[in-house]
């Protein structure tokens, strides 16, 4: 903030920002803009986590455990009837409820992690519409939310596999590692479907239709397939690699998908730049659209 004496009075000079068009920045002035953003939103994305954190479940009984109910319910359900002999299946590399519930619970973070940044730009339309600040402070609040889900999520999840006979072993850390390679798989969609599902409610209500019917599509609830048309779609999904290297990883047992591990986190850092450009220079000319 300047000074400046005019007409014998001090008054404050206030710095005068302009905007301009993205299409006249360089990229990489664009990727500095975003940085910045990130670095200077990290005060604001923690307030608004431990805020919307303690409003979400001020009004409900069971609270957080929310986050974690329906994988465990999910999970519960598989295992009784395969143990019911309702459903047939067999040759999964570990125990069979172990081998569900660390499925149930990590697609259940993949799918939390494509709608969460959508949620999030949502949530603060209105504030985005009135208020100057780093919208890249919201990216950052949605991987708050993530962390914090999956931090209680391992709280239920360790003592069962530890009941189950999988105690925590060092294998657990590289474990984690490829969890949050999955998480931002989901962010980075999340991402790059945004801008689209900022301007239409159709994207939000197709993904809710969509997640449930893709994890049967996922070894989520049953093992690799060999041979077929689903193993062939097993193989091109995103999910199944991270998916399969946290849980062997666990389960102590052979993974066999590393090129495809490679591969798909050379995709994810892609899609993430590609999705952060994209809101950078959508988000204007959307909160724009949507003060008016």
């Amino acid at each position: 903030m300047l000074l400046k004496i005019k007409n014998g009075l001090l008054m404050k000079q206030i710095p005068i920002k302009v905007y301009t068009k993205h299409s006249q920045e360089t990229f990489l002035a664009l990727f500095k803009e975003i940085g910045k953003g990130l670095l200077e939103g990290r005060e604001l994305a923690w307030r608004l986590f431990v805020r919307d954190l303690k409003v979400s479940y001020t009004k409900s009984f069971l609270g957080i455990f929310w986050l974690f109910l329906p994988p465990v319910a999910t999970a519960g359900l598989w295992v009784f009837l395969n143990a019911q002999e309702v459903v047939a299946i067999n040759d999964t590399p570990m125990a069979y409820a172990g081998f569900t519930m660390i499925g149930t619970m990590l697609w259940s973070l993949f799918a939390e992690s494509i709608t969460k940044p959508m949620q999030r730009y949502q949530s603060a339309m209105g504030m985005m519409v009135k208020l100057n600040f780093p919208r890249e402070a919201l990216i950052l609040a949605a991987v708050y939310d993530l962390l914090f889900s999956f931090l209680l999520k391992l709280i239920i999840l360790i003592p069962v596999l530890w009941i189950l006979g999988y105690p925590p072993t060092i294998n657990f850390i590289p474990a984690f590692l490829v969890v949050f390679g999955l998480m931002m798989a989901g962010v980075s969609l999340g991402l790059f479907l945004s801008p689209l599902g900022l301007l239409y409610n159709d994207v939000s209500r197709a993904l809710s239709l969509a997640l449930p019917f893709a994890m049967y599509l996922t070894p989520v609830i049953y093992p690799l397939r060999t041979g077929g048309t689903l193993s062939m779609l097993q193989g091109i999904n995103p999910v199944t690699p991270f998916l399969e290297r946290a849980r062997s990883l666990v389960g102590g047992y052979d993974f066999n998908m590393g090129a495809e591990l490679i591969s798909w986190c050379a995709v994810v850092f892609v899609m993430l730049v590609i999705g952060l450009v994209a809101i950078k220079i959508a988000l204007p000319i959307i909160v724009e659209r949507s003060g008016s």
